[in-house]
């Protein structure tokens, strides 16, 4: 009886041809992939070491206040929600004639904060809004001026009837002098109200930086801290900065368009001397506040 030959050879080639192009293929789409988003050697080095994902622990809110002592100009009061993981900064100014109780009384934001403070108008604010903060800073002339010259200054719409800057519709370049100019002008068609929209939206503008700015920025972020912060009556301390600091430079490096503004919205007195926060600003805004959603674990029905 004849013997069947065994075809053991002729499978495996096909198969081996077969194992050794697919794992040239996977290789090759691996290595596009990972020269395509940028996932090379230096990068993940760089991930790992100086650039990791931040998480919403890294979330803060601070307020800005500005304020120069030796001029009587009105007091600004900006605030900085910051989402590193989202890689998002949103920015609310409020009017400082907010008004707002605190301790049984009530006053507007520039009265509570000539009483007692940047703590004072925290508050204040977390009163009225809903909005608390985890740390401030009180900045003068100097120290606004120098964050400006850090971004590089704005292009910039100014509003029409203001003294000193060109009449036009279209954005005009602003240094930092003549935008302190502009954030403290108390002369604004619709007051308070104007004043606190304008600087929201020009501070917005000023922190979205091109991608080379933004690479500057990125490499000179701890002689900026040193700078600016010993410029600032603040709470914020180096310790807050180094925790903070993989969190921002993952924000910055990451993130393209990553501020934005909200409107403080309410209404006016009579006289235009005070401003009332709407009782739905809060609900307007709370999606940058919300706390990571509670993960809920559907038990598998049972068969009956």
């Amino acid at each position: 009886m004849a013997t069947k030959k065994k075809k053991s050879g002729h499978v495996a080639i096909p198969f081996l041809l077969t194992l050794l192009l697919g794992i040239v293929g996977i290789g090759g789409i691996a290595t596009y992939l990972f020269n395509k988003i940028g996932l090379n050697k230096d990068h993940i080095i760089e991930w790992n070491s100086a650039v990791k994902k931040p998480t919403a622990a890294d979330n803060m809110t601070v307020l800005f206040i500005l304020h120069e002592e030796a001029d009587p100009k009105p007091v600004t009061f900006l605030t900085a929600r910051l989402l590193p993981e989202q890689k998002k900064i949103v920015f609310f100014s409020y009017p400082a004639t907010m008004l707002a109780l605190v301790d049984g009384k009530q006053a507007t934001l520039e009265e509570f904060f000539n009483a007692g403070g940047a703590s004072m108008v925290e508050t204040a604010i977390e009163n009225e809004s809903g909005i608390h903060t985890d740390r401030y800073a009180i900045v003068g002339s100097e120290g606004f001026q120098k964050i400006c010259n850090i971004f590089g200054g704005v292009y910039f719409v100014v509003p029409s009837g203001i003294k000193g800057f060109a009449e036009t519709n279209t954005p005009q370049f602003l240094g930092p002098t003549q935008m302190e100019k502009l954030v403290t002008y108390p002369f604004f068609e619709g007051g308070e109200i104007d004043r606190s929209a304008m600087t929201a939206d020009m501070i917005t503008e000023m922190v979205n930086v091109s991608d080379s700015d933004r690479e500057r920025i990125l490499a000179s972020m701890d002689s900026n801290f040193k700078n600016v912060i010993n410029l600032m009556e603040t709470d914020i301390t180096a310790a807050d900065y180094n925790d903070h600091k993989s969190a921002l430079r993952y924000m910055f490096t990451y993130g393209k368009t990553i501020c934005s503004f909200r409107i403080v919205t309410g209404t006016p007195g009579e006289d235009e001397d005070i401003f009332i926060l709407s009782d739905t600003f809060y609900n307007s805004v709370k999606e940058f506040f919300a706390e990571a959603p509670e993960v809920v674990t559907i038990a598998p029905e049972e068969d009956e």
